[in-house]
């Protein structure tokens, strides 16, 4: 096994043990769980309707329908162009992450910020947050493929950093909006990074044309 692997198998390793122990503090009711509710009420109380609706537009791009649809898409064209490694690699990612997620919200049950904080309807549980995984998973594999891919080294910190910053304004907007807590987003960037290396392995087990 080269360097390389062994890291990301590290960092896999250490991602699981962080979603895991965010997992037990939520289930135990730990502090943790206070100061979630303590930046939520501070977000609710510098609300403004102008940034609502630009949040709410951010929040589509990691929408269920939204991610399923782009994916799809990006898969086809790296069929057609003869990236099928990339393509494994991207379904991998978003349709294993979405599948934890999934899981792990019926296992922690917990439920979404309550009251006047929410400021559009979700009727799923909270932890951990899906629209936090999916950006991983989907903008992460994309900022993985143009890294690798396009010519110059501008290019690639310009393409990446653009998929940073949509993942980080997802996040964000989920706790903008109040429908999740931090600790459900950092739990969904963690999930989504974890199938974010799954997916890559993938993508580099085979050299591309």
């Amino acid at each position: 096994m080269t360097k390389k692997p062994q890291c990301l198998t590290t960092l896999f390793g250490v991602l699981g043990v962080a979603l895991g122990v965010l997992a037990i503090a939520v289930v135990s009711n730990s502090p943790l769980v206070v100061l979630d509710q303590q930046f939520e009420q501070y977000l609710f109380s510098i609300r403004e309707p102008w940034l609502l609706s630009l949040f709410s537009a951010i929040t589509f791009f990691g929408d269920t329908l939204t991610v399923g649809v782009l994916t799809l898409f990006i898969a086809g064209v790296w069929f057609v162009r003869n990236h099928k490694q990339y393509a494994n690699g991207l379904l991998v990612a978003v349709l294993g992450s979405a599948t934890c997620d999934f899981i792990m919200k019926a296992i922690v049950e917990r439920a979404r910020p309550s009251g006047g904080i929410p400021s559009i309807t979700e009727t799923s549980f909270s932890f951990p947050s899906g629209h936090a995984t999916a950006a991983v998973a989907l903008y992460g594999f994309l900022a993985y493929y143009l890294w690798k891919t396009l010519p110059t080294r501008i290019e690639k910190y310009l393409g990446v950093g653009t998929m940073l910053c949509i993942i980080v304004a997802i996040g964000f907007s989920r706790l903008y909006l109040g429908v999740h807590y931090p600790s459900d987003v950092a739990a969904g960037f963690l999930l989504g990074t974890c199938w974010l290396i799954i997916g890559r392995r993938i993508a580099s087990s085979k050299k591309q044309p």
